[in-house]
């Protein structure tokens, strides 16, 4: 079976996100996320991440999809929306942008969601099931 090798995202991220993003233990790599949303979705596509941490998934906004980024702890949520902030000012060429909510929220209490995709990495080693 081959391996899939993604690149180091680190100067992607220093671009496009706030440096107290880095802070978030557990990050998704962005070479895996973008191959995901290539994969599964399609520009205007409506993208829920139901645990957005870091915020890798406001990439999916750039490349023309609505994101639902659901993050539980408030203070992830705040450099996600700094990022967010950030990234709207460097719209990628042959995009239009899409939409970004940020909902800080347990993603198992809320409404039901309307969403053609649902792309999101499990949360860091030492994270209890519930």
């Amino acid at each position: 079976m081959d391996t899939i090798r993604f690149k180091n995202d680190t100067r992607l991220r220093k671009r496009f996100f706030v440096p107290e993003s880095f802070a978030h233990p557990a990050k998704m790599a962005c070479g895996v996320f973008l191959e995901c949303l290539e994969r599964y979705s399609k520009p205007g596509d409506t993208v829920v991440d139901v645990m957005a941490g870091s915020g890798t998934a406001l990439f999916g906004a750039m490349y023309g999809r609505n994101m639902w980024l659901i993050e539980l702890e408030e203070h992830f949520c705040v450099p996600m929306r700094a990022s967010w902030e950030k990234m709207r000012q460097n719209p990628m060429l042959g995009f239009q942008m899409g939409s970004v909510t940020i909902i800080q929220g347990d993603a198992r209490a809320l409404p039901l969601l309307s969403a053609d995709c649902i792309l999101t990495s499990h949360p860091y080693e030492g994270v209890a099931d519930t």
